[in-house]
């Protein structure tokens, strides 16, 4: 089996030990408490990593390291282990197509893992039952994102939010479902797929979908209701045959995809896709 070892950096190793100076102002404005917790999160996080790493060594399996950010083809390996939160289990997943993924939440006591079944406490456990061809892989619906244009096309596990790059200014757009094509004004719209409905999209007042629905949803963020406007795709279930269309009506829109990492421009005139992807995404999901 081969096997990558995809893991973060810590916020306090690239933002407080890459500047001493900076830690040391900061340490001198921020409760001492609040630094202490950057650290210690730190730490967990890299001890959960050596740990992994002693694991597999001891189980004499061969794996190749590499931090985010890296630009690597994921096609060469069968399993792809990451060690973070669901930050790095979401940039590894936008990069794999057919091979497996299992995240390792290595601090759960404050990293977020919805995606990360594992953990230092049960990854010995987890990873004797794949190799023992025990844990089987469950497949996750994803959403395809493309661009008119052919520029941009990607699968997506969690969701996708349009809008303006300024946060206090208003998103302008065509928003097109089925027949209904409508001009908006509000604070954006998230389209999010089933495991990612959560997040977000239930913030802005969406429903919770049971993970394994093929399903759909978007939702409209805060529409402008001036001038008696009336909309009618305030937000919606979609059925895993439908699509979804916008068209910037902005100078300076974005496209955010599974969070902040990924921003994509859509400037005026700029039109996107949006359904549901014929490629779900594997992960050991115990």
């Amino acid at each position: 089996m081969n096997i990558l070892l995809f893991y973060k950096n810590s916020t306090y190793a690239g933002y407080f030990l890459s500047d001493r100076k900076r830690l040391a102002q900061l340490e001198g404005l921020l409760n001492s408490e609040e630094i202490k917790r950057f650290r210690r999160t730190h730490e967990n996080h890299f001890w959960s990593l050596s740990y992994v790493e002693a694991v597999l060594k001891n189980r004499k399996l061969k794996f190749t390291k590499a931090c985010r950010g890296t630009s690597l083809d994921f096609s060469r390996y069968d399993l792809i282990i990451t060690v973070g939160g669901d930050g790095t289990f979401l940039e590894a997943a936008r990069q794999v197509k057919e091979e497996t993924l299992w995240g390792v939440n290595s601090d759960p006591s404050w990293s977020v893992g919805r995606f990360c079944s594992g953990n230092p406490k049960n990854f010995e456990v987890l990873l004797d039952k794949i190799l023992a061809g025990k844990a089987r892989p469950k497949k996750f619906n994803r959403l395809n994102l493309s661009f008119s244009d052919g520029t941009q096309s990607m699968n997506v596990l969690n969701d996708i939010l349009i809008c303006h790059h300024n946060p206090g200014a208003m998103s302008r757009y065509y928003l097109t479902v089925g027949r209904i094509r409508e001009e908006q004004r509000s604070s954006g719209v998230w389209i999010a797929t089933a495991a990612g409905s959560s997040g977000g999209l239930h913030s802005a007042g969406g429903k919770v979908l049971p993970q394994e629905e093929k399903e759909f949803q978007y939702k409209a963020r805060e529409l402008y209701r001036g001038r008696k406007i009336r909309y009618h795709l305030k937000g919606g279930i979609l059925k895993p045959s439908q699509r979804i269309t916008l068209t910037s009506l902005m100078r300076e829109g974005v496209v955010f995809v599974d969070g902040s990492h990924v921003c994509l421009p859509f400037s005026f005139g700029a039109k996107i896709f949006v359904k549901r992807s014929p490629n779900p995404l594997k992960i050991i999901f115990e």
